[in-house]
Order: structure tokens, then sequence, then C-alpha cells
């Protein structure tokens, strides 16, 4: 699905075999994304043999804001397309980027090799290759065709939570935040947490990258619950959805861009960093 406010990059084409040796280097010269992405490809040719083979497709507004190794979520967060430039144009100087040549690519609507990304089991998204390429098709209004290679382990975050930890930590909080949500595991749905308002039910995640990201997670999950508790379910649902029809008829994005998530979205980055301070 393509967001609402980008429009599908059209060309591109596949990777020459240099190409292909150079993101070779994106994961055997890469450190952190061999710690990542652990035992993923056997040598080289391994990798040659899984960018040929990927198949391609367009990420959603979700998928693009929750791709690791990406500062594509950065750029999405500029209110306007001048900002996004500006945002990726820093960037890519501060990487030392060729970015006069990328911007020229863009512009002349050239064919480029599509930026790689990694899904795993539970659907997270790890972006292999291509960082660059994103944040310029985006600065262009552009959503950039990816090729998705599939890993069958989990991406390795920089810290693993275990799971009755997870749980009880959760209930903890919704309990001293005045809700009484059910609280139970749901993996594969490719989002951190879901909240079926209806039934009152938080789903969760068996794991998350960093405490921080579970607690951003749960604390914007519980203050859709509390509206829920404020306006009760039904009232609650049609708040929601008018809120989602406004985003809709300003060419945004239903869901990420509706007033609701956006309020629980800057409410869970807030308490989480209040609760991290405490520690």
């Amino acid at each position: 699905m393509v967001d609402g406010t980008l429009k599908a990059y059209r060309h591109y084409r596949e990777y020459t075999e240099g190409e292909i040796r150079s993101e070779q280097d994106e994961y055997f010269d890469n450190e952190v994304t061999k710690k990542a992405l652990p035992n993923m490809f056997r040598d080289r040719d391994d990798v040659t043999f899984h960018v040929k083979d990927a198949p391609l497709e367009l990420l959603d507004r979700h998928e693009l804001n929750s791709l690791r190794n990406s500062d594509v979520k950065e750029i999405l967060s500029e209110p306007t397309q001048k900002a996004r430039m500006l945002a990726t144009l820093r960037l890519m100087k501060k990487y030392d980027k060729n970015y006069k040549s990328l911007y020229r690519a863009f512009a002349r609507n050239e064919k480029l090799p599509p930026p790689l990304v990694v899904r795993d089991k539970n659907n997270d998204l790890y972006l292999l290759a291509g960082n660059s390429r994103m944040m310029m098709a985006i600065a262009f209004g552009y959503n950039m065709p990816v090729k998705t290679l599939k890993f069958s382990k989990e991406i390795v975050g920089e810290q693993k939570i275990k799971q009755n930890d997870l749980l009880d930590v959760a209930k903890k909080l919704t309990k001293k935040y005045g809700v009484r949500s059910k609280l139970t595991f749901k993996s594969g749905t490719g989002n951190k947490a879901d909240y079926d308002w209806a039934k009152d039910i938080i789903y969760i995640r068996p794991s998350y990258s960093t405490v921080k990201d579970f607690l951003t997670t749960i604390y914007h999950e519980i203050d859709h619950a509390r509206d829920r508790k404020k306006y009760g379910a039904k009232t609650y649902e049609k708040k929601y959805q008018r809120a989602g029809d406004l985003a809709v008829n300003r060419g945004r994005d239903f869901h990420d861009d509706n007033a609701f998530e956006e309020k629980a979205e800057k409410y869970g980055r807030k308490m989480a960093a209040i609760h991290m301070k405490k520690k």
C-alpha cells in the first residue's frame, strides 16, 4: 500500500554485479548489521543469490516508520516537502554521501536499484542497504520500492526482554494508570501492539528490541484504553473514525495521521522517557 502523501517511484532497475558486491560489504563488513541479523548469509555468493531472488514491494506508512537501521522515520516526521529535503541533505552530508549525484538522479527520474530490506519472522523490518535512496525518494515525494529478503529468525535488538517481564510490567502500568484492559501476546501482525477497543484487549508482541521501545508502545496503548474508558467503546469508535476521516480528507493516512494516534504516540514517548529517567 502506498502512503497517501507519497507517489510510487516507477524508475528502478536490477543491481549490476558491481553493485551487488558493494552490498555484500553492507553485511560482512558491518559488525552492527551482522549482530542484528546473525548468520543470515553463509558467504558473499549467498548475498548475491538472495538479492537477485528477492521480490519487490512498496512499504506502507507504518512499515516505513518502523524500519530499523534507517533515517526514514525522521524524514517522514518533517512537516513539509522542503523540510524533508533539507533534512535529507543534512543527513547525507553528515554520512559523507554524494547527495548531489543522488539529487540529480531523482530529479531526472533515472533508474536506480531498489533498497534492500530484511523482513524477519515477526514481520519486523531492517534496512540492509539504501538509506540514502529511501530518504531522497521521500524528499521528492516518492515511495521507492524495495527488495525484501526473508530472515527466518528475529532481528536482534540492543536489548531483549523476557516475556514474563513484559507481561508483568504491562499489567502494573495498566493498573497504575487506571485501565483494566486484558493483556495478551500476539505476534506476526507487523505492529508493535494492537488495541481492540470493542473488547478492551491490548495485544503485545512476545519481544521488543529495547526497553524504551516496549515502554513507548505500552504507554501508547494505555492512552487508547484511557480514551475508551473516558468516552465508552461506541463513542470512542465514532470519534476515532471521525478523526481518521478528517485525516483522509486532507490527503493524509487514516491511521498514522489520526489525531488519536498522534496523541497516543506523543504520550507514549513522553511517559517512556519519564519512566526510563527514574531507573
